[in-house]
């Protein structure tokens, strides 16, 4: 076997199980795939830590994944080379058979038993994970290694760092045995199925379905659903449910296709679909008015951004638990008064082990001389800077008085948006923020700014912990201030829009 010579691996194996079309085009059609988001390489990478820390548990291990250069015939043959000399464990353990290639995680022999390990930076087992680990079994087992026992490892989500990491208690192992050995004459049709479609060198014959966003968005997209309106397409139906599905087998496509007389659509579908057929704006005075009367000044407009590591950094923090690291305030005094703002970014090397000041108790001091004792707190989708709150009362339990005083206190103005109280067309169906700011302010978005989303903020400011930042941090620092600062002063301008509507009722104070 040459290197690359293989027909399928297990990556293959999954996007084909998910799509013959998608297995398809990466044989023969690789120019239709886009090149990978940020976003994308950074969960490869957070997958590639969870992998490295794994080890961890089985000491002593060869590594056959190190090498420079990927060379798989390379890799299955050293595998067999090592197995003969009676290697007790094998990192990145490679076997081919039949033209099928398949890498395992961790091979270990205990106790006379020959164990495959898969390990996942997911905090449960997955469907999918099942597929590929079948795939493993099949390739292993036809090439003369049948494992006596076959673990899915991942993240227990209940682990709580006190110190070092203690691999035992922060991996869970799930024995998947019997599972995937009940999928074995499934995963035999399913390579000869597709090992017939890459003879056979013909684009399959396959619909657009639910199968393109399951388990996994397809790279393929952009070309599949090329006939599908970039614009007010059924599938930006909100909170579709299915429900687009239902139209698109019968042909409609478009918004403005929908017939009237449609049946079982929401009120927000439905204000979503006259939109786009008639513009039709609703405005909703008398339920903005009750929203604005229930808020008292002064108005803290309030935002956080975290980091939600799988390994978790800071003491008493668990894997992917959501981690303050900045946050944004405006400060409204009074109804039509100046607005004041503050705000608060860590830094990055706080969040090191031996760092002599925890960042959250930084941010929580910052917070008692930021927040005053009276004033409504607003936030949009106000549920999660809560959430982060009580994560923050709970560890840090001297500060737990003014923390959980901060919670009654939360107004949502994201109710007003997702009730359908203030709709216009060019929310898109939508009430995230992201959209309702530029459909009421058009001269401001978030896609002029450096980060233009909260994921990747995330994702930068863990870079930055890690040392995996290759750019400015100065610059950079001021790119994350300049978005955070947006999400509040669009939750001024917002609220602004709905004091006006509530003043034209005679309500003002």
């Amino acid at each position: 076997m040459s290197n690359h010579s293989y027909l399928l691996s297990k990556s293959g194996f999954v996007s084909g199980v998910q799509c013959e079309k998608k297995f398809y085009f990466d044989r023969y059609r690789k120019d239709l795939k886009p090149a990978l988001s940020v976003q994308q390489e950074s969960l490869f990478e957070k997958g590639n830590l969870i992998g490295d820390f794994a080890k961890t548990l089985f000491d002593g291990g060869v590594d056959l994944g190190v090498t420079d250069r990927f060379d798989s015939a390379e890799q299955a043959k050293r595998t067999q080379a090592l197995l003969k000399q009676s290697v007790n464990t094998i990192y990145e353990a490679a076997f081919y058979v039949k033209g099928v290639f398949a890498a395992l995680d961790i091979l270990h022999h205990q106790d006379g038993q020959c164990w495959a390990i898969e390990v996942k930076s997911s905090s449960s087992v997955k469907d999918y994970h099942l597929t590929d680990a079948s795939l493993q079994y099949w390739v292993m087992t036809e090439s003369g290694l049948k494992p006596d026992k076959f673990f899915l490892m991942h993240v227990n989500s209940e682990y709580v760092k006190q110190g070092p990491i203690i691999p035992d208690d922060f991996f869970t192992l799930v024995d998947i045995t019997d599972q995937i050995i009940n999928n074995q004459e499934w995963v035999a049709e399913q390579l000869k199925f597709l090992i017939e479609i890459n003879d056979n060198r013909h684009e399959p014959a396959k619909e657009i379905g639910k199968h393109c966003s399951n388990p996994f968005d397809c790279d393929y997209k952009g070309h599949c659903w090329s006939h599908v309106p970039e614009e007010n397409s059924v599938f930006e139906l909100t909170n579709a449910r299915g429900r687009e599905w239902d139209l698109y087998a019968r042909g409609i496509l478009h918004l403005h296709e929908v017939p009237d007389n449609e049946l079982n659509l929401t009120t927000r579908q439905q204000l979503q679909i006259d939109g786009v057929k008639y513009g039709k704006t609703i405005i909703d005075k008398f339920s903005i008015d009750e929203f604005v009367r229930s808020v008292s000044y002064p108005i803290y407009y309030f935002d956080f951004e975290t980091i939600n590591s799988a390994i978790p950094i800071l003491h008493n923090t668990s894997p992917f638990q959501q981690v303050p690291f900045q946050y944004s305030l405006h400060i409204a005094e009074s109804h039509s008064g100046p607005v004041s703002h503050k705000e608060f970014l860590a830094i990055a090397k706080d969040f090191v082990e031996d760092s002599p000041q925890d960042p959250r108790k930084t941010l929580i001091n910052q917070l008692k001389a930021d927040i005053g004792p009276d004033g409504s707190i607003m936030a949009y989708n106000a549920t999660f800077e809560k959430n982060v709150i009580k994560a923050l009362a709970e560890a840090f339990p001297e500060d737990a008085e003014f923390l959980l005083s901060l919670l009654p206190r939360f107004v949502d103005l994201l109710d007003v948006f997702k009730a359908g109280w203030y709709y216009t067309p060019s929310m898109k169906g939508s009430a995230s923020i992201k959209y309702v700011l530029p459909a009421l302010f058009p001269d401001l978005s978030y896609q002029n700014l450096e980060i233009g989303n909260g994921e990747q903020a995330s994702t930068v400011f863990l870079e930055m912990i890690t040392g995996q930042f290759k750019g400015n941090e100065i610059e950079m620092r001021d790119h994350l201030l300049a978005y955070c600062k947006q999400d509040t002063f669009a939750m001024v301008l917002l609220y602004n829009e709905l004091e006006k509507i509530s003043d034209s009722l005679g309500h003002q104070d």
